[in-house]
């Protein structure tokens, strides 16, 4: 077993207040820094701990970075496609689909955190790899999303799995981006409209349709 599933076994099995004894400063230290010019050594000290202790539940900023993000995206509780995977016609599985869009956009408008570690995420290519497998999953995640789609009608199947989940995956990055970028620009008002337009955006090449003429 690696030394980073240990750790994150050790930490995992501690309290939620203990948790956020170290994941309160790291957000805080993550969200004004970004996370290469994070100090792993000012969260020490803001959290009041030895690295002794601290290297017993962490590996390094990598992990933390990662305990510190799917926190926040629990807290947030933006995506669960349970509902969607479970719907039993199409008008129900995209209905279902448009309620994760949805939650998204209102996490990100109502969770400055939230959205402040999204940007990080997106901006920054370490942080990217320090959150690898939590996106792998996510890939895997979307595959079974498009998957169930498929088996319902609701999505094309006429393109390999793979490129559909990479195309559905770009997308919702791109449309995630942005809503994280704007949450300070976009009026409470405008916000349900554009994130409808933005889920019609992101449904638009799964819709299944007839060949285009050659």
């Amino acid at each position: 077993m690696s030394c980073e599933s240990e750790t994150r076994k050790r930490f995992s099995a501690l309290s939620d207040t203990d948790r956020a004894h170290w994941l309160d400063a790291a957000e805080a230290e993550f969200c004004v820094h970004g996370f290469e010019k994070a100090s792993f050594n000012r969260i020490l000290v803001a959290a009041k701990e030895s690295k002794g202790r601290t290297y017993h539940y962490f590996s390094g900023k990598d992990e933390m970075f990662r305990a510190t993000l799917e926190r926040r995206a629990a807290l947030a509780g933006a995506i669960d496609e349970t509902a969607a995977l479970n719907a039993g016609d199409e008008a129900g599985f995209w209905t279902e689909v448009a309620r994760i869009c949805e939650s998204l956009t209102a996490a990100f408008l109502a969770d400055a955190a939230f959205a402040d570690l999204i940007r990080i995420l997106h901006r920054e290519a370490a942080a990217r790899r320090s959150f690898a497998v939590p996106l792998n999953a996510l890939e895997r995640r979307t595959g079974a999303l498009v998957r169930a789609g498929q088996s319902l009608g609701a999505v094309r199947d006429d393109l390999p799995l793979g490129l559909l989940v990479t195309v559905t995956l770009d997308l919702a990055v791109s449309i995630d981006r942005w809503f994280a970028d704007n949450t300070d620009k976009v009026p409470e008002a405008e916000a349900a409209v554009l994130s409808s337009r933005a889920f019609g955006l992101l449904a638009a090449p799964l819709l299944p349709h007839s060949e285009f003429p050659v």
